[in-house]
């Protein structure tokens, strides 16, 4: 089963109906507080942390020009969340469907295995939700503003035990 996720970077952006996960930032420049969070009571919460400074308040890695740039601080990052939380879903790293195999090259040359200790979430932005190869994906976002007629990004969560709903 899949499940449609949203995020933005203004939680108040994000229509509820239809919005099955939500996702927004512990840090950075757009940080969703609480109460942006509790307009979507009951709805499970994906926190992102746009920094590489907070694996303890969120389970994903933002990969991105505008965020994290180098592959050497997602690897250290899933090492740290891995340790905070050793029997949890394992820490997601958001990243470009271009960004992918560099990256993917990165954690495994730092020794992390993809499934067992850390996934993906790619973007593809141009509908696309799926990849051929789709070992450790947890998400694909493939939709931006663009394509969702609002300020906010879609995305296919593939992994019921990702934020599984209380």
């Amino acid at each position: 089963m899949t499940r449609l996720m949203r995020d933005s970077t203004n939680l108040n952006d994000i229509p509820i109906d239809g919005t099955e996960l939500v996702a927004g930032y512990v840090n950075g420049l757009f940080v969703a507080t609480k109460e942006d969070f509790a307009r979507f009571h009951g709805i499970p919460h994906v926190h992102i942390d746009v920094l590489g400074t907070d694996p303890q308040d969120a389970g994903v890695l933002d990969f991105e020009a505008s965020n994290v740039r180098i592959p050497d601080i997602c690897a250290t990052w899933v090492k740290r969340r891995k340790a905070a939380f050793p029997n949890h879903y394992p820490p997601v790293i958001y990243c470009s469907r271009g960004q992918h195999t560099p990256l993917f090259n990165a954690m495994n040359a730092a020794g992390l295995e993809v499934v067992k200790d850390f996934r993906f979430w790619i973007a593809t932005l141009d509908g696309t939700k799926m990849l051929a190869d789709m070992t450790g994906v947890t998400a694909v976002q493939f939709a931006g503003e663009k394509m969702t007629g609002g300020h906010y990004d879609e995305s296919i969560v593939f992994d019921d035990d990702w934020h599984r709903s209380p």
